[in-house]
């Protein structure tokens, strides 16, 4: 929407400046502050995911929602109910690891105990995205949905994973407690394979660029951007919301510098692709009259 353009510019400049400075600064942020052990930076590395994908689960509310109230044919009704399992599967599958994977708390419980931790919050995210969305006036909110669909596949599926297996940049948690060398996000480590051999480690830490996490937790911004095309008291704590979704993503990338898993341009990196997705999609639906609600003319008019 037209009112979301500067602070999606102004967090996208934030993130380009991010890079920016990670270009040069990168290993000395990260040697004063970072160590694989901290319990702060593991903590909300952990529960950022969560926090993420809550917009994913409330989502997939809106869409039962659709399905159960509104005026729609039964094939689009099927796949209302398709898509809403598909979101709150997602919003277990891809948290429910980082609890007790290797970038959280690992070895403290099994990992499909972080699994059940999610569960509960993000069914709770969908029991409340229908209540949000059950009484839209926007009747084609539905393919807002499949937009915001299609925008995280490509950014959480295409883009992060693909720029890992390129750069396969080393976390500073293997630099830490080895020799090995600092590599700048543009780097790409080609003999990787060799180097995990050499010391004994394993793919994930030379997966550095650009963090998922960071990515994941910018799901919020993109919620803040088109969810409330739903309704316009939405629109109303539209820029709270959004502000408040930057805190969360900045909180997370921070933590993720902290716990040694990323460094200062692969955080930015990992918003910025997130954030350029969304504005690229933005300027898309601002064009598509059919998907705002119809502004009613007064009768004197």
């Amino acid at each position: 929407m037209k009112q979301m353009r500067i602070p999606l510019f102004i967090a996208w400049g934030v993130a380009i400046l991010g890079i920016v400075l990670g270009s040069f600064f990168d290993l000395n942020i990260s040697t004063t502050i970072a160590s694989k052990d901290n319990t702060f930076g593991l903590l909300i590395s952990a529960i950022g995911p969560t926090i993420g994908f809550a917009a994913v689960a409330l989502m997939g509310g809106g869409l039962i929602a659709f399905a159960l109230k509104g005026n729609f044919h039964v094939a689009l009704k099927v796949l209302f109910y398709v898509l809403a399992a598909c979101c709150y599967g997602v919003a277990i599958y891809y948290p429910g690891g980082e609890y007790f994977g290797i970038n959280g708390f690992y070895g403290v419980a099994p990992q499909w105990v972080g699994y059940l931790i999610v569960a509960l919050p993000e069914a709770g995210a969908v029991v409340g995205g229908y209540f949000l969305f059950k009484a839209s006036p926007n009747k084609n909110m539905w393919i807002v949905f499949c937009s915001v669909i299609a925008l995280l596949l490509l950014v959480l599926l295409a883009s992060i994973p693909t720029l890992k297996d390129l750069i396969h940049r080393p976390r500073y948690r293997l630099l830490a407690t080895t020799d090995l060398a600092f590599h700048n996000w543009w780097e790409p480590t080609k003999n990787y394979k060799e180097l995990m051999e050499h010391y004994n480690t394993v793919s994930d830490n030379f997966k550095s660029f650009p963090s998922g996490h960071t990515a994941e937790a910018s799901i919020l911004l993109v919620a803040a951007t088109f969810y409330p095309l739903a309704d316009k008291k939405l629109e109303k704590i539209q820029l709270p919301l959004f502000i408040a979704s930057g805190c969360v993503v900045l909180l997370v990338a921070f933590a993720r510098i902290l716990a040694a898993a990323h460094f200062l341009s692969d955080v930015s990196f990992g918003a910025f692709l997130t954030l350029t997705f969304t504005i690229i999609a933005n300027e898309a639906i601002i064009r598509i009259k059919p998907l705002h609600i119809e502004e009613k003319v007064p009768a004197n008019e």
